[in-house]
């Protein structure tokens, strides 16, 4: 992997590019794989430039972790933001970011990234990220949680337990996806598109039933996604 040749930049690009470069490093070869040479040799900068910015490749992590949350949880805000909205609009407006986002951009690019984030020698990084995201997303979920309440929508007594709950029920989909994607191209592809879409709709029943909701109250909000995700090709 090469970049162009190194030229001045201001702190805040150079910032911006070393986060860059790490992200794609550290996501196609692993973090403990990655080295910190890797890092300069990628970005064109040297070990005085790299450590203006950043102490370690483990502060480095973090900065990357931290840009993805903070793009998560900058769609989170804008949701919670709207204050039109009814409860159950704005829970529909939440759980449907995921799939809203996959929808609207390159969704077999996003499909490998998921499946790379997902092997063995990048768990403690996705664990980290999803950390972070669960943490900032809690309080937003739970404002939503308390104007249910209010509204007399939501069966809940402790909403930010509920929240924290239904976050935690948002991984629970990722282990028949993974297994969903790993499957394509063989015979056991049709049985796994199956069991993800069970999963979903588990997920989703459950949300409902945390919530006291009417059992399909709410959804993924991309009725085609195991479809799309079963017709992507493995990257070769």
């Amino acid at each position: 992997m090469k970049t162009p040749a190194r030229k001045n930049m201001r702190p805040e690009d150079r910032r911006a590019q070393l986060l860059d470069c790490a992200q794609i490093l550290f996501f196609s070869k692993g973090f403990e794989e990655t080295t910190m040479q890797d890092v300069l040799e990628f970005a064109n900068v040297s070990k005085g430039g790299f450590y203006h910015h950043f102490k370690s490749k483990e502060e480095l992590l973090f900065g990357v972790l931290d840009r993805l949350a903070d793009g998560v949880l900058s769609q989170m805000a804008v949701v919670i933001a709207d204050e039109t909205s009814s409860a159950i609009d704005l829970l529909h407006n939440f759980t449907h970011l995921r799939a809203n986002y996959l929808r609207e951009h390159d969704y077999p690019a996003q499909v490998e990234i998921f499946r790379t984030m997902n092997l063995d020698r990048n768990l403690a990084l996705l664990e980290q990220f999803k950390r972070r995201v669960r943490v900032g997303a809690i309080p937003i979920l739970s404002k939503i949680l308390q104007k249910g309440r209010e509204e007399g929508v939501f069966n809940v007594k402790d909403v930010e337990t509920a929240a924290e709950l239904i976050l935690h029920i948002s991984n629970f989909l990722d282990f028949a996806l993974t297994r969903a994607i790993d499957a394509r191209g063989t015979k056991d592809a049709k049985l796994a598109g199956e069991n993800l879409q069970s999963a979903i709709d588990l997920q989703f029943l459950t949300i409902d039933r945390v919530l006291g909701l009417p059992d399909g109250t709410t959804n993924f909000g991309w009725s085609d996604a195991v479809k799309a995700t079963m017709e992507t090709k493995p990257a070769s």
